[in-house]
């Protein structure tokens, strides 16, 4: 039997032998990862620094927060998330009774991203332990350091038949991807998520997928033009662009062309984009040739920053373009690039929305609530956050998640919860009355009764 066969039939021996079913087994096992966490947060933040150099105020902002008050929401609501839940029953079946209970799946596969190596491989982990089940977690290779930190701390305190860390590269996750599970979260490119979902259908596996796209931001004549282009580059900056949910492209209205200019030019001087030290780097040779790739000498620069192969870094760089057939057009970025589009008239959107539809985040600037609505209403999205970037990620009540090329599935607070579990349903009836006429025979006195009460309940 290979490793990672018996890797998973350890975890299966654990869901079936009740090591996270309770309660308290559940909170047991996620203070353990609070309590990992938080001793070894300096080795932690040392690893990210040494996988792509990313400031300590970054970490603590992007990475150790958000999972800290992923925790800190579980350990106040999974009481409550464990009950029944009820629902309303129709008169039709009374004096019946229904409710939801939310049912752990089994044995989880979760697949980190190296773009943000806590963050997205410890959140979705939470929700997965905080539904009850036990878990094969495979952080990402690419973010080495990291992935080997994360395998040390938990390894170290958790039952291998509870929680399993695992490393490697493609070959590793082909292996792992071989055996039956019960889900599978995996968080990464498209193309990579599609083959994760073909593998998966062969053991009719559902998924959640966290992939990406071209998230645009559309910035209205009516809105704040300072606060606007300050939250996109810095939404566009974080982490050197590399984020899933960063602006892709910006579409600015034309005849404020001149204002996006200064104020460009003013904040990349505030926020000291030129300083290496402020700013995650590129994560290795290969995603910084093909981010070198887009820049070119005959391109538009509304700010043209600086680049450093040696040191993998790459500072803002904003593009006029003004063809759809740009190359930073063509697909994700997936970095400090930021192509920018102007137009006369909103409803120019609609041809490049079309090239790009449905994508992860859709960001909206303007006070006009017509604007806004027609945005929000008329353009499919995983999320739409209006007058900033990025922060609807710390919204443990909305849903995070894509549709179509962005993604299957969301997860977040509850939806964390509801997404490694099975939603069961119960309905109990009474023995002391029932619809007497749902029996044969079927009389012409019956049929009569039922279209009566068909005419007064429908």
């Amino acid at each position: 039997m290979e490793r990672s066969q018996i890797i998973a039939e350890n975890l299966r021996k654990g869901f079936y032998g009740g090591l996270n079913k309770s309660y308290k087994q559940r909170i047991d096992h996620l203070n353990q990862l609070e309590k990992a966490v938080r001793q070894n947060e300096k080795h932690i933040i040392e690893a990210i620094y040494g996988d792509f150099k990313k400031p300590e105020f970054e970490s603590l902002l992007t990475e150790l927060l958000p999972f800290y008050l992923e925790i800190k929401h579980f350990k106040k609501k999974l009481k409550s998330y464990m009950r029944e839940h009820s629902t309303d029953t129709p008169i039709t079946l009374f004096p019946a009774s229904g409710t939801i209970h939310y049912e752990s799946k089994g044995v989880v596969l979760i697949i980190g991203a190296w773009n943000y190596p806590v963050n997205l491989t410890l959140i979705p982990l939470i929700g997965a332990i905080a539904a009850g089940n036990t878990v094969l977690l495979k952080p990402s290779e690419i973010s080495s350091h990291t992935s080997a930190m994360l395998a040390r701390i938990l390894n170290q305190i958790f039952d291998e038949r509870v929680l399993k860390v695992v490393e490697g590269g493609a070959e590793e996750t082909t292996e792992i991807l071989r055996w039956k599970y019960d889900h599978i979260f995996y968080t990464g490119s498209t193309n990579v998520g599609k083959i994760i979902y073909e593998s998966a259908a062969k053991h009719l596996t559902p998924v959640t997928l966290e992939l990406g796209g071209k998230s645009p931001a559309i910035v209205d004549e009516n809105t704040n033009l300072d606060k606007a282009v300050k939250r996109i580059l810095w939404g566009k900056f974080v982490n050197a662009g590399q984020t899933c949910v960063a602006p892709d492209y910006l579409v600015f209205p034309r005849s404020k062309k001149q204002e996006l200019i200064r104020l460009i030019t003013k904040y990349a001087a505030k926020f000291e984009i030129e300083n290496p030290e402020y700013a995650a780097h590129i994560i290795n040779e290969r995603h910084f040739n093909r981010l070198l790739s887009y820049i070119r000498e005959e391109d538009n620069f509304l700010y043209k920053g600086t680049t450093d192969k040696e040191n993998l870094w790459m500072s803002l760089h904003v593009t006029d373009v003004d063809m759809l057939e740009h190359p930073l057009m063509k697909e994700e970025i997936f970095g400090p690039l930021l192509p920018v589009i102007f137009y006369d008239d909103i409803e120019e959107f609609r041809e490049i929305y079309n090239r790009h539809p449905d994508p992860l985040a859709f960001y909206i600037f303007s006070k006009n609530k017509k604007f806004i609505n027609h945005l929000v209403n008329d353009y499919p999205a995983g999320g739409v956050l209006v007058n900033d970037c990025l922060m609807h990620l710390a919204h443990e009540g909305l849903p995070f998640g894509g549709r179509g090329t962005s993604g299957i599935g969301n997860y977040h607070g509850f939806s964390n919860f509801t997404c490694f579990s099975h939603a069961k349903s119960v309905m109990k009836q009474k023995y002391w009355m029932e619809a007497f006429y749902r029996y044969p025979k079927y009389t012409t006195k019956r049929l009569k009764f039922l279209k009566r009460i068909v005419k007064l309940i429908s």
